[in-house]
């Protein structure tokens, strides 16, 4: 669809796709809980439009730092780069991996594929974020400088209400456009079972036992940092059987078209159901673990549960030893597709 409503351009008006919830398996601390996970906020329809104008960049460019003085004058005063028919993604931090496979890769794909040919606009990435970008064709324009020209946006409808995609609606935003990722998505899917883990913050402080643990069981330990980016996309490519540490290697699996089981580990007193939303409608078994949870870190807000989730901890092996029989076909597990009866959920249960 091409249609004008000036000053928009109206490239496409497409359905957001229904998705069912979620079923996940909780495990946290002694509580066992059946949850049915979806989007927090579910919207009619996706719209992609253009207008012509200079975007400029000035969100994160206060302070009084020699780096940010200069980016705020480079952002405010320097000439417009022309860039024609443009996406402006530095509203959107990439902060990691997850955030580009399920915010922003999303939109570029689904600009590109309504548009054809135009200019991706980011900050200056680091080089692995540029490496991921280019897996999908996506030579990003990096700049602070203001970028004139078309500039194209997306839109997603409740009713007769228009939402900027720029607001935060608490749902990876792969989980509106639908699925772009088909090229991806039909690599064969291997059988090989993984263990991502991690170092530094959020790693498994008993790593060792963890980790024999694990292999006893026939995993292969994969810590994401020594690897390539293309090979990453390999590795989860390869896998129909993850384990991992809460973290973003999990939105690699956004690129495959199904994985029989992941279980999710996140430290205590964390909880967060990103990536069920993002991916779990392409897991037949997905499971989450926390070691022990107080709800009085989630009464203190995002800075104490920040400071948890960065954290090194003890991962509960006789909880993940029992997620791993539970969640085994044959083994007491539910088979794929069927869904057990859902429970009332009370984190304070």
């Amino acid at each position: 669809m091409l249609a004008t409503t000036d000053p928009f351009v109206r490239h496409f008006v497409q359905p957001v796709p229904r998705r069912e919830p979620v079923e996940v398996r909780l495990f946290a601390g002694e509580r066992r809980l059946t949850l049915e996970v979806g989007r927090p906020m579910d919207f009619r329809a996706l719209t992609l439009l253009s207008e012509r104008t200079c975007s400029k960049r000035s969100a994160d460019l206060a302070g009084f730092g020699p780096r940010a003085l200069a980016k705020r004058a480079i952002g405010r005063w320097s000439k417009p780069i022309d860039a024609g028919l443009f996406l402006d993604t530095r509203h959107i931090e990439p902060n990691n991996v997850s955030h580009l496979l399920m915010d922003i890769v999303p939109l570029c794909l689904s600009a590109r594929r309504a548009v054809g040919d135009a200019a991706f606009v980011f900050r200056p990435l680091q080089p692995a974020f540029r490496d991921l970008l280019l897996q999908f064709g996506i030579d990003p324009l990096c700049t602070y400088r203001p970028v004139s020209g078309e500039k194209l946006s997306f839109r997603l409808a409740r009713g007769l209400s228009q939402f900027g995609i720029e607001a935060h609606f608490d749902a990876p935003l792969y989980s509106y456009t639908g699925e772009v990722y088909t090229d991806h998505g039909a690599a064969p899917s291997g059988r090989r079972k993984l263990f991502i883990s991690r170092r530094g913050p959020r790693s498994p402080l008993n790593a060792a036992q963890l980790d024999a643990m694990l292999e006893a069981r026939g995993f292969t330990v994969v810590y994401m940092e020594d690897h390539a980016i293309p090979d990453q996309i390999a590795l989860m490519q390869e896998a129909d059987d993850v384990v991992a540490i809460h973290g973003a290697a999990l939105a690699y699996l956004a690129l495959k078209a199904r994985t029989s089981r992941v279980i999710e580990i996140m430290p205590p007193s964390v909880y967060h159901d990103h990536f069920p939303i993002g991916i779990g409608h392409k897991v037949d078994r997905y499971v989450q673990l926390i070691p022990s949870f107080d709800e009085n870190v989630q009464y203190q807000g995002w800075a104490e549960i920040y400071r948890h989730k960065q954290s090194p901890f003890h991962v509960d092996l006789a909880q993940l030893e029992e997620a791993l029989d539970e969640s085994t076909p044959g083994a007491g597990g539910r088979e794929a597709g069927k869904a057990a009866p859902a429970h009332p959920i009370a984190m304070g249960a």
